[in-house]
């Protein structure tokens, strides 16, 4: 199964949210196969995050079960790999150009990362109407960095909820120093601080994403 990371706007969370749901996955003890990381942004950032050595092609990463591919623009290098995993999860760039509509035509479906905010909502019809001129099945917008004391957030997540209905998936990653140091601490939330809620909601998220997932196989 290969899911894509994409929005087409920056710093909604989506290279945090591929390095976290890759790591919940591959803890999961009904996944057979492995997890690989398709990083598809010529930044590169989760494969640096991943790997201590940068290859190019496909290598093993810091975390037992999970493999990097860092030259993702080979689709059919990306599609034979890809059979030999479980899951197969696409960091892509903030870019709604050739190279993003041609791989989202060759993954199985789509997470859409939104941060709440009235310009990011409106977008999320430009992200999905290039999800849907793919011919790839939306999986879900996943509402990132979510403050529940925040009235306007609390109030752009029942907006969004009305507007896509089960689009929206029930997890919601929260806005919290802990993902956001365990990123600079180079390790993922549930190394830094497992037993704390904001780690825990990747954990949740994996289980989404295999429900959602085999619903649509």
């Amino acid at each position: 199964m290969k899911i894509a990371v994409f929005n087409n706007k920056g710093g909604v969370g989506k290279t945090t949210t591929v390095i976290n749901l890759a790591y919940a996955l591959s803890k999961r003890p009904d996944l057979t196969g492995g997890i690989l990381v398709a990083d598809c942004d010529r930044q590169e950032n989760a494969a640096r995050f991943l790997c201590d050595n940068l290859n190019d092609g496909l290598t093993d990463t810091r975390y037992s079960g999970i493999s990097i591919m860092t030259i993702a623009d080979n689709l059919a290098l990306l599609q034979t790999a890809a059979e030999k995993y479980a899951y197969t999860l696409l960091d892509l760039p903030p870019a709604l150009d050739d190279r993003t509509a041609k791989i989202l035509a060759a993954v199985d479906c789509v997470i859409v990362p939104v941060e709440l905010g009235s310009f990011a909502v409106q977008g999320i019809a430009n992200v999905t109407a290039a999800i849907s001129r793919s011919n790839t099945a939306f999986l879900g917008a996943l509402v990132t960095r979510f403050d529940r004391k925040n009235s306007a957030d609390v109030e752009m997540l029942e907006l969004i909820r009305q507007q896509l209905g089960s689009k929206v998936f029930d997890t919601v990653i929260p806005q919290s120093k802990i993902i956001r140091n365990s990123i600079s601490y180079r390790t993922t939330a549930a190394e830094y601080m497992g037993w704390l809620d904001p780690a825990k909601s990747f954990d949740q998220l994996a289980e989404e994403v295999i429900r959602r997932s085999t619903a649509i196989r």
